[in-house]
């Protein structure tokens, strides 16, 4: 009989824990869905230092980041945070990269040894 009583209970805390879990997940799932960063849209602009050229980078609502640098529109990946700061933005072979953030429009580069400033504004 308590064997039972036990049972039921640990039965009916899982199903009420695994319920939660599913509300938890759907106003998550809808919090996502929801979200516009605030930095969505096209910025240009340009890197210099130890080389120079151009940037473009496009922000999805979502935060991801896609854009295109230098003369061959050699491709950029990447996502800003709500404070405008830049997971580190990657060239596809993984040899350019942009530090800093959208928000103060400006930042860092590297590439190999090489390294300098860059600036964007918003379109």
């Amino acid at each position: 009989m308590k064997t039972k009583t036990i049972l039921s209970l640990l039965i009916m805390f899982c199903a009420f824990i695994s319920c939660d879990r599913i509300t938890d997940n759907y106003y998550e799932h809808q919090a996502q869905e929801n979200y516009t960063s605030p930095y969505m849209g096209k910025w240009v602009g340009s890197y210099t230092g130890q080389g120079s050229g151009n940037i473009t980078l496009s922000v999805s609502k979502s935060g991801n980041i896609t854009g295109t640098y230098g003369q061959n529109n050699d491709a950029l990946v990447s996502y800003v945070y709500d404070d405008g700061t830049l997971q580190p933005v990657l060239s596809e072979n993984y040899t350019f990269f942009l530090y800093g953030k959208l928000k103060d429009k400006k930042g860092t580069w590297k590439n190999g040894t090489l390294s300098g400033d860059w600036t964007l504004t918003k379109q």
